[in-house]
């Protein structure tokens, strides 16, 4: 026999048709023949037959109705039983048998694994052969919910199946023949928009331009009219594609479709057998959950001389050709596939997408439906990668993916739901009219299936609740730009937060738009331009479509027009600026209260910011300014990371975002309070740096400050932020120069150079010479064009002595000349007395001891006056080391005992741990070699304490020497490596000088008969 449903219901034996008896007996059939292979209860068949209202003899007719049916197929000479009874019912056994529906589905997953293997002609026969199988609409004359039910997911396999054969129609470059075709489809189904997406591009290419934008307006219109919806982005793409006549649309060269013979394929079923094409295999539509065919092409490669009695003509396993393996399996089933088209462009997020893989575990069907957030911030790729990852996991839902663009034109859940129930099959005008039974109906329609449920661009948890299936089976995959919290807390939703792409993959998703080559001919301009665009999937393909679009250019020239900040959002626009706008999207969802808040912090230009700095600029308690913080972090509007050694977390923009944020800043209407909480914020690092030198040297000391004012920082916050003074410098060292910068170009000269002044101990500490200098020349350049005199000879001090610590005296004794005019003709004792200190060093080291014994005997007066005991004890450590220069060991030594008296005072400090390394080296000097070790020791135990990396190499150095002239080299040699270590990590290049001159010394005093040096 041969069972016919695609069309009119229909039974044939033989070539000769069976006449079915009335409507009850055919829809017992059809239901039979739609459950194939699987037992159908008596209670189902009657609720199907009467529509949900059976008589109370319907069990009684039920029997009647089978035992009809199976006198049929006796008179039609079938000895076979064909219909089991089966409790709690009956099963259709179609073994032997043939079914149009199964042959529609096979080949249809023929045709797809041929188009899927390059060979289009054949894919394009198997098409053509599966739609001559439908005589009309599928079981028509049949009446009744659920067998209308069924047709619909019929005809969705039918559309489904038309839509891939025009695609690969329009592949093959006949656009011209299938324009026609197309129209009349559209007209019949005007809301498929994947059919109005081929109509559209197959009037493009065959030079009807216009006619395909009125076929876009056309749509635009009825999915606003009838769904409440914009087009989706497929369409909505192209349709600014042919607006722009974009190459990447135009009709490919037109490739003959030769006739090509497929061969029939064959059905397997899921306990493996192979049933011929023509035949009933176990199967199920969607709309059952019941196991699907998995269909094996066979395709005309094989042997045209096998026996007609082979094996592979009954059923059982075929056997595969020796010379070649199976075709792979393609899953056939009665599933809707609303998704999108795949990302041809895709490229990267690698770990994102071994999260969502771990979603393909299957569940229990009474346990809950798997859930995934792709969260992120608009642009950065959530629908790509949802789309990408769904058409790469579809094979692992056989009954269908579903996809809702909730953000293009945000409905009530119950519109949403008419949508879904309607790609499930539901017949539109049979919908229940309540939101609550629309939920149930879809949660029934899903329930013991394997479903894929997209929900793109959601914007809460109350729109995405409706929208979950209840049954482990199924999956779904949301995208919000919100975090969702509730998703996470009620439904075990796992996150995927998408942060920018890293340079490897920006590079190369240029060079998949990019083609020609262009991108890798200019590998660092490319690499740029992939900088510039921050990382952002969506501004790195505006700025490859550009580069695309216009072969002419280089990409050295797009990257020069994206390095002008105040052009680079208007620069990344095709058809306007996207970027721009997609920012819009998450600055429009911002409380007014927040929205300050984000463009506010776009007016600070440092790289990141601890809450601390935002209390400061919000003049608010850190409390409130962290949770403004998290909620912008909750908005993927900052991105925070830390917590840093303070123990502070730390929030920064992504370039672009910043650039867009300042942009909303300038429309401010309250300018002059916006840049008064700037200010205020930059004059908070001056608050907590000056503590912080306060800390690090006991005091006000070897510092000059100016009358920038000080905001108030909380005591108890200052004493968490500066628990460790140089572990805050170092949290902090990037944004004081920042700081820095920013202060002097606003023309705020007093905060620029007292801020340096208080930071440039840290650098030093930190053998950071680089930024040491470019704070230095920041500061006096803001104070020579304020006309600061004060700080201006401070500045050039300083700055003179960062260039003697980089090795470049002439230049340190020019500037450090230069301050000592500027400061003593300001009157600035204090400070000209700094600068003599700084002076001495260099002279000395150039060989004048007489001038720095001079400069330092003048200066001990004025820091003595100001009581600066740091500055004191430097002095005395000079001067000891002239006495040391000069051979007078014991003078030294006296000099060294009197500068540790007054670093006593200032506690644990750098000061104090200078003043006991300079005593010690004095004793070691004197032969006094535990006093010596003791010293040393005692500067140890200090800079160990501090994590002082440098200071503990000089240490090191100096123990080492005095543990060699003590006779105990081998804990020498390993104080020796340690500061070798050290002073690599610190890149000291004159303490590296000094260790490897020693360990030469060393290594020649292990000589037989060498001496030990005497001194360092």
């Amino acid at each position: 026999m041969r069972f016919c449903l695609l069309g009119t219901l229909r039974l044939a034996c033989e070539d000769r048709e069976i006449r079915l008896g009335g409507a009850r007996q055919r829809a017992v059939l059809a239901l039979l023949l739609l459950r194939r292979g699987r037992t159908v209860s008596v209670d189902e068949l009657a609720e199907t037959v009467w529509d949900g209202s059976p008589p109370p003899t319907a069990r009684t007719q039920i029997s009647i109705c089978v035992a009809q049916l199976r006198k049929l197929f006796r008179e039609a000479g079938v000895d076979d039983e064909v219909i089991v009874t089966s409790h709690p019912g009956y099963r259709l056994d179609t073994d032997g048998h043939g079914f149009d529906l199964v042959d529609f589905l096979s080949l249809v997953g023929q045709a797809s694994a041929l188009a899927g293997s390059g060979r289009s002609a054949e894919a394009a026969d198997a098409y053509r052969r599966a739609f001559a199988l439908w005589r009309g609409p599928a079981l028509d004359g049949l009446t009744g919910y659920a067998l209308e039910q069924e047709a619909c997911w019929l005809e969705e396999q039918r559309l489904t199946a038309l839509d891939d054969h025009a695609e690969l129609r329009l592949a093959l470059g006949r656009h011209q023949e299938l324009t026609a075709e197309l129209a009349a489809l559209v007209r019949e189904h005007p809301l498929r928009e994947r059919t109005r997406h081929s109509l559209m591009l197959a009037q493009y290419r065959s030079g009807r331009r216009a006619d395909a934008l009125e076929t876009f307006r056309t749509g635009h219109q009825l999915s606003v009219d009838e769904l409440g919806l914009e087009p989706g982005t497929a369409l909505r793409e192209l349709h600014n594609a042919v607006l722009c006549e974009d190459p990447a649309i135009a009709a490919p060269p037109t490739v003959p479709e030769p006739v090509a013979t497929v061969a029939p394929a064959v059905a397997v079923a899921p306990g493996g057998t192979v049933v011929p094409a023509g035949t009933v295999a176990p199967a199920v539509t969607a709309a059952t959950g019941a196991p699907a065919v998995t269909l094996v092409p066979v395709t005309a490669e094989e042997p045209a001389d096998r026996p007609e009695s082979s094996p592979a003509d009954s059923p059982g396993e075929a056997p595969a050709p020796a010379d070649r393996r199976p075709a792979p399996p393609v899953t056939a089933s009665l599933a809707p596939s609303d998704l999108p088209p795949n990302i041809p462009s895709f490229t990267g997020r690698a770990a994102e997408t071994e999260i969502l893989d771990a979603l393909l575990d299957g569940r229990p069907d009474g346990e809950p439906p798997r859930v995934a957030l792709v969260t992120g911030v608009a642009g950065i790729g959530k629908t790509a990668l949802a789309v990408h990852w769904s058409h790469r996991a579809a094979a692992s839902f056989p009954d269908g993916c579903l996809h809702v663009d909730l953000g293009s034109a945000p409905a009530a859940p119950g519109e949403v739901l008419g949508r879904l129930l309607r790609s499930l099959g539901a017949p539109g005008d049979r919908l229940p009219d309540d939101e609550a039974s629309r939920i149930s109906l879809y949660r029934r329609l899903l329930r013991g299936r394997r479903v894929l449920v997209v929900l793109d661009d959601a914007s809460s948890f109350s729109q995405v609740a409706p929208l979950l299936p209840a049954n482990g089976g199924c999956c779904v995959v949301v995208t919000s730009r919100e975090s969702m919290e509730e998703l996470v807390l009620r439904h075990g939703a796992v996150r995927v937060p998408l942060g920018v792409l890293d340079r490897a993959d920006s590079t190369a998703l240029l060079d998949r738009i990019v083609t020609g080559g262009r991108t890798a001919a200019a590998p660092a301009q490319t690499a740029r331009l992939a900088e510039l665009c921050d990382g952002l999937p969506l501004a790195l393909c505006i700025a490859a479509a550009r580069l695309a679009t216009r072969p002419h250019w280089t990409v050295r020239r797009l990257a020069d027009r994206l390095a002008d900040e105040h052009r680079r959002l208007d620069e990344l626009s095709l058809g306007g600026s996207r970027v721009r706008a997609s920012f819009e999207l998450s600055h429009g969802c911002l409380s007014p209260s927040l929205a300050s808040v984000y463009r506010r912090l776009s007016l600070l230009d440092v790289p990141d910011v601890p809450a601390w700095a935002v209390a400061a600029l919000l003049d608010c308690p850190v409390e409130t300014a962290e949770q403004y913080l998290d909620e912008l972090t909750d908005a993927h509007l900052l991105e925070v990371s830390g917590p840093d050694a303070t123990g502070q977390y730390r929030y920064r923009f992504q370039s672009l975002l910043r650039l867009y944020a300042r942009e909303r800043a300038q429309e401010d209407p309250d300018r002059p309070a916006a840049e008064a909480a700037r200010d205020r914020a930059l004059h908070s690092w001056l608050t907590v740096a000056e503590a912080a030198h306060r800390r690090e040297y006991g005091g006000d000391h070897s510092v000059v400050h100016g009358p920038a004012p000080r905001p108030h920082v909380d005591r108890d916050l200052l004493d968490d932020l500066l628990t460790r003074p140089l572990d805050w410098f170092d949290s902090e060292r990037h944004c004081l120069v920042a700081a820095v910068t920013q202060s002097a170009r606003l023309g705020l000269a007093a905060l620029a150079w007292d801020l340096a002044s208080s930071t440039v101990g840290f650098c030093e500490i930190r053998s950071n010479t680089d930024d040491w200098r470019r704070l230095c020349e920041e500061g006096l350049a803001a104070s020579r064009a304020a006309g600061d005199r004060q700080g201006e000879g401070v500045m050039l001090g300083e700055l003179g002595a960062a260039l003697l610590y980089r090795g470049e005296s002439e230049a340190s004794v020019r500037l450090l000349e230069e301050a000592d005019g500027v400061l003593r003709a300001g009157g600035e004792v204090y400070g000209a007395a700094l600068n003599a200190c700084k002076l001495a060093v260099v002279v000395r080291q150039r060989g004048d001891a007489g001038t720095a014994r001079t400069l330092l005997d003048g200066a001990l007066p004025a820091l003595r006056a100001a009581g600066d005991l740091s500055a004191q004890a430097h002095a005395l450590n000079n001067l000891a080391q002239i006495a040391l220069d000069a051979g007078d060991p014991e003078e030294a030594v006296r000099l060294g005992r009197e500068a540790v008296a007054l670093a006593r005072g200032l506690g644990a400090t750098r000061g104090a741990a200078q003043a006991f390394h300079r005593l010690g080296r004095a004793l070691l000097a004197a032969g006094r070699l535990p006093e010596a070790e003791e010293a040393l020791t005692e500067a140890a135990g200090i800079v160990r304490a501090k994590h002082d990396r440098l200071g503990m190499a000089y240490v090191l150095l100096a123990l080492a020497e005095a543990r060699l002239r003590a006779g105990r080299a081998d804990r020498a040699d390993e104080d020796l490596s340690a500061a070798l270590a050290l002073a690599e990590e610190t890149g000291s290049t004159v303490l590296l000088d000094r260790l490897h001159l020693l360990r030469v010394e060393r290594e020649e005093a292990r000589t037989p008969g060498a001496e030990l040096p005497q001194e360092a």
